[in-house]
């Protein structure tokens, strides 16, 4: 019997390659929506409303695992939904699994629950710094889904997601307006591009948060390629595979974006999710940027 698999946040860019990997490794899977929809492929559920959740998983019944990779607003860090709305709402969809007898959930936090933390970022690290509303919605939730699994006995796991890259993301990021301006032959203006970034290819990151369903022990696990690179350089090695004008390729036109996450010269220990799951990512920054240009040529 296939075991089952309910998501969350499935038509974003992260989860539709989730989606994806989960069915590869031949879980059935199903896609819970807080979004009224008129998809029969959806299941629609008001996360609020405690009542319906448990009335749609006694309709479709409960699954072996539950991800909860959905969030709302993620683009608005500084956003008071994180901390109230988006927590709340992930306080109810943990009770009302467990409650259905569920045996793990996996919750997709971020790197950015380190704050300004420097170097090999370890699971048992604390932020410092300044962190931002969706950090501490994130850190917060996490606390609550590890303390509940341990009273009743059941398996929590908080997914720290680092940098994640490919095709798909969302039309304005970083990735699609070089690959827009390289077809365009237009000049590509960018801050300093100083910070660094541990980046992982979204079919790593996706193939990483597949592997993790089989884990049977509750607690953190760092999801990146446990290397770091400036930004400047990832923008250099993207712009060269695209095959642009480097003449055009212009650092420091505009400062850094008020809403751009600190990020220091930091990486992820991936100690603990090579432990769990004898895996580790092994595709290069060079053959995943080309993956990416690859699969961002085939969709024009």
């Amino acid at each position: 019997m296939k075991k089952i698999v309910w998501l969350t946040g499935s038509r974003g860019f992260v989860g539709s390659y989730v989606s994806r990997a989960l069915l590869n490794s031949g879980y059935e899977v199903k896609f819970l929506t807080n979004s009224p929809t008129d998809n029969n492929e959806l299941i629609y559920a008001d996360f609020s409303n405690r009542s319906q959740i448990k009335h749609v998983i006694e309709r479709h019944g409960a699954p072996d695992t539950f991800i909860h990779l959905g969030w709302g607003n993620v683009y608005e860090p500084h956003h008071e939904c994180h901390i109230n709305e988006n927590v709340q709402d992930g306080i109810n969809l943990i009770d009302e699994f467990y409650n259905a007898g569920v045996k793990r959930i996996l919750l997709i936090g971020s790197s950015s629950e380190y704050g300004d933390r420097q170097g090999l970022l370890k699971e048992n690290h604390l932020p410092t710094g300044e962190v931002n509303n969706y950090v501490k919605g994130k850190i917060a939730l996490a606390k609550y889904g590890l303390e509940s699994a341990e009273k009743i006995n059941r398996i929590f796991i908080h997914i720290r997601l680092f940098y994640t890259y490919g095709a798909g993301q969302k039309h304005n990021s970083l990735i699609n307006q070089l690959f827009q301006n390289s077809i365009q032959g237009d000049e590509m203006s960018l801050s300093p591009c100083e910070h660094y970034r541990d980046y992982i290819h979204v079919s790593e990151a996706a193939e990483g948060i597949s592997r993790i369903t089989n884990v049977e022990q509750s607690g953190i696990i760092n999801l990146g390629s446990g290397n770091v690179i400036l930004l400047k350089d990832f923008v250099k090695l993207f712009w060269d595979e695209l095959g642009a004008d480097s003449e055009k390729l212009v650092f420091g036109s505009h400062d850094v974006p008020t809403l751009e996450q600190i990020q220091p010269k930091s990486y992820a220990d991936l100690s603990i999710l090579k432990n769990r799951t004898n895996w580790t990512p092994s595709l290069t920054i060079e053959d995943g940027i080309k993956k990416t240009v690859e699969q961002l040529r085939l969709s024009v």
